[in-house]
């Protein structure tokens, strides 16, 4: 033991061996923003993909039967209004379109699996997406026809009638099961019956025989 304490040599290798075993300063820190960086870089591709695929509007049509769907949305001046199937079926606000965004993951495996889901977030046009800006106003009065006299703003506010009660198939008229563009004189007749005979009451136009006209 005193040759190794007198022994400058000895010292010096025993002091480097140490050296080479003790752990890089920093090291440990520099995996953890390794590993930081490897689950942004995961968080990002996870919201990256299914974004670049909602963001197209024929996606929809990969994964479930909405074909028909889309080709009658494409004929209608919805899809000059609005360019996404979300900008009517989903709701207003960033969580919302997020919510179904993400759900692409869960369509995916409902694809593979031949699982039969609906969208997640995705539900029927409400008020609001109606009346988003630069779609459809509460002022009018009359119908695009200019013939029958409909205050929409007393109907939606004061009745509380949804859009699509009256206009079921607004940009997929007469598809699969949803109805017409615009609605049937019977369906007024459900609220209106007592004025059945009085074409005045819907009519602004005068007309020598109001039962040849079916709307």
């Amino acid at each position: 033991m005193d040759d190794v304490r007198d022994n400058p040599d000895s010292e010096e290798l025993i002091t480097e061996d140490s050296v080479e075993k003790r752990p890089e300063p920093g090291g440990s820190e520099r995996k953890k923003r390794g590993v930081v960086k490897y689950m942004l870089v995961l968080v990002i591709v996870f919201l990256a993909i299914p974004y670049a695929y909602t963001s197209n509007p024929k996606s929809c049509t990969r994964c479930h039967s909405m074909d028909q769907y889309y080709k009658s949305w494409r004929k209608s001046s919805h899809s000059v209004a609005v360019k996404n199937c979300f900008g009517c079926h989903v709701k207003q606000g960033t969580i919302s379109l997020w919510i179904y965004r993400i759900s692409f993951y869960r369509e995916l495996y409902a694809s593979m699996a031949g699982a039969e889901l609906k969208p997640a977030g995705a539900t029927v046009p409400g008020i609001d997406s109606c009346q988003r800006s630069g779609c459809h106003s509460l002022n009018r009065e009359t119908s695009g026809s200019g013939d029958i006299k409909i205050n929409h703003r007393m109907h939606i506010t004061k009745v509380n009638i949804a859009c699509i009660k009256c206009h079921p198939g607004a940009a997929h008229p007469n598809v699969g099961d949803i109805g017409r563009l615009t609605p049937h004189r019977k369906l007024c007749f459900e609220c209106h019956l007592s004025r059945k005979n009085d074409c005045s009451f819907c009519h602004s136009k005068r007309f020598s025989d109001a039962r040849t006209y079916d709307h």
